[in-house]
């Protein structure tokens, strides 16, 4: 065995459909609880994984990252075979990677991006009904993509955070935002150097408010001003949304 651990880097997809979020609870199954136990079945090693970042009940992810202190002395294949192997089928580890020390899968991260998902057509696809949102009123895509450029830059987004979340600060910077249409699917992509609890779904629900025709887009700077919960749309729900990625670059 090493004397001292390795920091691995794993990057992680998983449907969280049938999981309590990420983080380790004690009222339900939750994806971190699952990876940890795989950890223990193969290397012994009782030791937490930390994420980039807790995905809520029901949120998927495609690029979530956890680092992981190891001393043993399995090969990265190896080591992400075991994961693979006995991790259930709706987990799965898709890379693992050897870092500096002072990685940190939290601290490190620079930027995340998430896709929220939603299915516009008349009648909803039953084998997406995991994965996107059904909306039967047509949404306008310009007005949609119009309100979501009100959200980039740096702004207090108190507006857009569960009344029981908690955090020093609500200011986060967005830096890209875009709406665009797949057949009968519209696809939202937000990337931002942070987000408060159920941020991103708050900025869908009250988004999709305006894709409706309720609002001008300038209504989007009078909601962000407010300050206040009540001023922004419904939480749209989590089955939607997957965390698309994690950037750890300069």
């Amino acid at each position: 065995m090493n004397s001292s651990p390795r920091t691995l880097k794993l990057t992680i997809a998983y449907d969280g459909t049938d999981y309590h979020g990420w983080q380790v609870q004690p009222n339900g199954i939750t994806v971190q609880e699952q990876l940890e136990n795989a950890a223990l079945r193969f290397s012994g090693e009782r030791n937490s994984l930390e994420g980039s970042g807790r995905t809520d009940a029901g949120v998927h992810a495609w690029g979530q990252v956890a680092s992981w202190p190891y001393t043993g002395e399995l090969s990265l294949e190896r080591i992400q075979a075991a994961f693979n192997g006995l991790l259930p089928s709706d987990i799965s580890v898709r890379r693992v990677e050897e870092m500096a020390p002072s990685f940190h899968a939290r601290k490190s991260a620079r930027t995340k991006t998430y896709l929220y998902i939603i299915d516009n057509s008349p009648i909803a696809n039953p084998l997406l009904r995991r994965y996107a949102w059904h909306i039967r009123q047509p949404l306008n895509l310009a007005a949609l993509n119009q309100a979501a450029a009100w959200l980039v830059g740096r702004h207090d987004f108190l507006s857009f955070k569960a009344a029981d979340g908690k955090t020093a600060s609500s200011v986060r910077s967005i830096l890209q935002v875009r709406w665009c249409r797949r057949g009968s699917y519209l696809l939202f992509f937000i990337k931002g150097d942070g987000f408060l609890k159920n941020m991103v779904r708050i900025i869908v629900g009250t988004l999709v408010d305006f894709g409706r025709g309720k609002y001008p887009a300038q209504k989007m700077y009078s909601i962000i001003s407010a300050r206040l919960r009540t001023a922004a749309g419904i939480t749209a729900p989590a089955h939607g949304l997957i965390l698309r990625s994690v950037d750890y670059s300069n």
